[in-house]
Parts: C-alpha cells; structure tokens; sequence
C-alpha cells in the first residue's frame, strides 16, 4: 500500500501553456507525457461510494493498471489517502490489497461492480528537487470527465509528495501560484465524476456547525479554520464557474466568520498570527461588500416597486441590477488574476503550522460568551439611548460575533439550537436595516449623477425610510429578549 500525499490546484484550461511555461517547470526533469483513459467502478447502488472506496482502471498507451483509493484526509488543501495499484488483465485482482476491511467489501461487491464515467486527460509529469532531502512529483492534467452523456473539464496541477514535508509542497505551490491562476482545489476527480453520475448541479455552500471538543483548545480552532477556508476555496471555484451571486455572498461569509474566530481565539493563539491575518481577511472581506449590497439593494427595489409598472421605476431597477453585475464582474475578475489564490494557500499553510497542542485556559469557554454577552448588551443600552443607523450596526455584529462563538464553542444541544435561532433571527432583523440604511444614501448618490432617476429615487427612498422605521420600532425589545439568556452571563 502506498499512501498519497498532495496538494491539488486548479487553473483555467486556456492557461494550461501559461502553467508550463513557469520557472518552475524549467527547473524539473520531465519524467512522461502521456494520455490516461480511465474508467471508474461501483454497483448500480453506488456501494463502494457509500463506504467512501474509488475503484478504477487505467490505460496509459500499452499498460493497463487497477487501482483502489480510499477517501481522502483534506487538511487545507492537502489530502492523503491510501492507494493499491497493480496491472489490469482484464478482471479485478483484489489480493493484494493489505486492508482487510477494504479487500472483504471489495470481494463482496465484486460481482455487482459496472462502469459509471471516464476520465480522459494528458498528463505531464515533472520531478522537482527544490533542494536536498526533497522531491517532488508534478502533474499537468488537461482533459475531461465524462458520466451520463454530461462533462466538465480537468485542468489541473497536482503536486505530489515523494520525500519532504507538507510544508515542502506549500512552499512550491506558493511560487507557482504567485504569478499564476492556481486555485487549491479539494474535490477528486472521483468525486466530480460522481456528482456529474448522480446529475447533482453544483451549489454555493454554507457553514454547518460541528459540536465542539469539551475543552477548545487549538486543535478546534485550527479544525474549524480549516473547515472555513475549504468553503472559501468552494465558493471561490462556484463564483469564477457560475453567475450565481450567491458563491460571491457565501464566500463573503466564511472569511467573515473566519475573523471572528480568530478574534475568539486571540487570547491564545500567537499575537503575530492573529493581527496579520485578520488585516488580510479584512481586505479579502471588504473587496466582496459592493457585489453584495448592491444586490441586496437591487432585491429591496424590487420588494418596493412589486407591482408597478412605471417606468421610471423600472428603470431604476435596471440601473440597481447593472450596478450589481459590474461591481460582480469586478470581483471575479479580481479573483480570476495570477497570485489570488496565494493569500488562500499562504492561510492553509500557517493554520497547518499552528501548534495545536496548546490548550485554552480553564474557564475561556464560559468567560469568552460572557464578554461577548456584555458587549452585545453595551451595545443594546447605546442603541436604546440613540436608535441610529450606526449603533444599530454595531449591535448587529455584536449580536452576530456572540452567535458564531455559540456556534463555534457550545455543544449541540436543543438549547443551544434554540438561543441559535433567536440570535439569528435579531441578527437577520438588524441587517434589513442596515442594508435600507446603506440603500438610501446610494439611491441619491445615483440621482444626483443622472437626474432622470430622481423622481424614482424619490418614491423609493420613501417607502424604504418608512420600512425602516417600522422595523426599529419593535428591533430594540426584541433584541433585549434574545440577550436575556442568562447562560451567558457569569457566575
């Protein structure tokens, strides 16, 4: 049994000459160029996919190979996963697999197994000793997967481990992608084919909470990190495949609330980790606002103008939506550029460094909610005293910080679920009336510089001042209701 080690990235399929064109290549011995047809297994259940098992075969010119894979482990980019290769006669050879478990399902299954996609690619394979004691395998995919009368593309840089470090492969795929289009990218090609099987349309992804350990400590932190930087990179790879807005907005919300889980765990992680990073996730953060609010302004005119068929009105509509189409079309294009996917594979990088053995000092659970309990109800007394647009918005994120430390350090209880909910309901509440807040000074900035809009920006500005105030009329009791809970308050 070998065991892989890699890293994997992605790069648009009309850079694959841009790729190998790169210094880095120069340096490497070119070991093969070659086209692999391989063809995937599993029964007509998809059982071996159920027990997280890929099976394939492959031919490289006269050579026809078997291999098995297990389900990889994905920290930050980098997987690793058993694998058992052997020649391919033409029926499958289970005996050499050392793994008792995998070997009796795979007997078992036997009989069942049917081919369900292709994968169909070139390869260029280089080896790279960057210095002694290391080397490097690099592989250039470009071809296709095939399942279903459906496709999509294979355009890839694996590099693999043969001697080193993890950090060794960090290293190289930094200066590759310093100058180049390289994405970290998690899904297998196994996985994609099987998603195009099952005819599963890709979607933006959203965080789910996982119960916590009874102590966090840095192991948490650094798994739940982890998990947020691999919704990043997903929505990342949707947003530059997809006019869904929403890749845009849902990686938006992971580094968001990768900032507030390093403000949470600022007390013991290292004070040069935690203010460089939060700088670099505060500008990643900030680059993605204009997408968003001009489509939540775009919705809210809509939601305004329900029914009217004035043109004038209309109108503005249109302007909202073209506004947000560009200022989309912006990040993208941002995002698309050589040396955007650095900042994301330097992240995953210093999280793997993280000395997770250091633990959390005794209490930081219930003193760490009680603090953002206080600042929230600071927050609740100010706004109460002057109910404007801007200590409304600071209540909502002092709201919002207290729900993903919930979320982030407390066990999965009905309880927790419970206060989850009401925290996220004031949140969403708080939120309308920022983006209302944020919708009006836009509409005038707009009618000033094209005039026709103004008697349009008028109606509208009106109905969304109106709504506002009907909002905060009852946000400030209802929010006082959901910080009642006295779980978070210290003993």
């Amino acid at each position: 049994m070998a065991n892989e080690i890699e890293l994997k990235l992605s790069f648009p399929p009309a850079a694959r000459q841009t790729v190998l064109a790169h210094p880095v290549f120069a340096r490497a011995a070119l070991l093969t160029h070659a086209t692999l047809t391989n063809t995937y297994f599993d029964t007509p259940a998809l059982a071996l996919s159920a027990r997280r098992i890929a099976l394939r075969t492959r031919r490289a010119g006269e050579q026809w190979l078997q291999t098995v894979k297990c389900a990889a482990d994905s920290l930050g980019g980098l997987s690793s996963r058993p694998e058992w290769e052997q020649p391919f006669d033409g029926d499958f050879d289970f005996t050499g697999i050392d793994a008792p478990a995998v070997r009796k399902q795979l007997e078992r299954l036997r009989g069942e197994l049917v081919p369900l996609f292709t994968t169909d690619f070139e390869r260029h394979t280089y080896r790279l000793r960057p210095h002694e004691g290391v080397e490097i395998l690099l592989m250039v995919d470009h071809g296709g997967i095939r399942a279903n009368d459906r496709g999509e593309p294979i355009s890839e840089v694996e590099l693999e481990l043969v001697q080193g470090s993890a950090d060794d492969l960090f290293a190289l795929a930094l200066e590759l992608a310093a100058d180049l289009p390289l994405l970290p990218y998690d899904p297998s090609k196994a996985a994609r084919g099987y998603r195009l099987f099952r005819q599963q349309a890709p979607a933006p992804e959203g965080f789910a909470p996982s119960a916590p350990p009874a102590a966090p400590g840095l192991a948490h932190f650094r798994d739940t990190a982890l998990r947020l930087a691999a919704l990043w990179a997903a929505n990342l790879h949707g947003a530059l495949a997809s006019d869904d807005p929403e890749y845009l907005h849902q990686m938006r919300v992971a580094l968001v609330r990768l900032r507030h889980l390093l403000r949470l765990f600022a007390p013991v992680l290292p004070p040069h980790f935690t203010g460089h990073w939060q700088t670099v996730l505060r500008d990643e953060t900030r680059a993605l606002a204009a997408p968003r609010e001009l489509q939540v302004l775009a919705a809210l005119l809509h939601g305004a103008t329900e029914g009217d068929s004035d043109a004038r009105l209309t109108g503005l509509i249109a302007h909202a939506e073209a506004a947000a189409r560009q200022a989309r079309e912006e990040a993208v294009a941002r995002l698309a550029a050589p040396g955007a996917g650095a900042v994301l594979l330097a992240f995953n990088r210093a999280l793997l460094a993280l000395p997770v053995t250091h633990r959390t000092p005794a209490g930081f659970v219930p003193d760490t909610l009680a603090a953002l309990h206080a600042a929230a109800r600071r927050r609740l007394k100010r706004a109460r005293k002057q109910r404007t647009p801007e200590r409304l918005h600071a209540l909502r994120i002092a709201i919002k910080r207290l729900r993903h430390a919930c979320e982030v350090l407390l066990p999965d209880s009905r309880a927790t679920r419970r206060d989850v909910r009401r925290l996220a309901r004031e949140q969403g509440r708080l939120g309308r009336v920022h983006d209302l807040a944020v919708a009006i000074p836009q509409l005038a900035d707009w009618a000033r510089a094209q005039p026709a809009l103004a008697p349009a920006e008028s109606f509208v500005a009106g109905w969304l001042a109106a709504t506002s105030l009907k909002l905060r009329r009852t946000i400030l009791r209802d929010a006082a209701k959901a910080l009642a809970r006295r779980r978070w308050r210290r003993p």
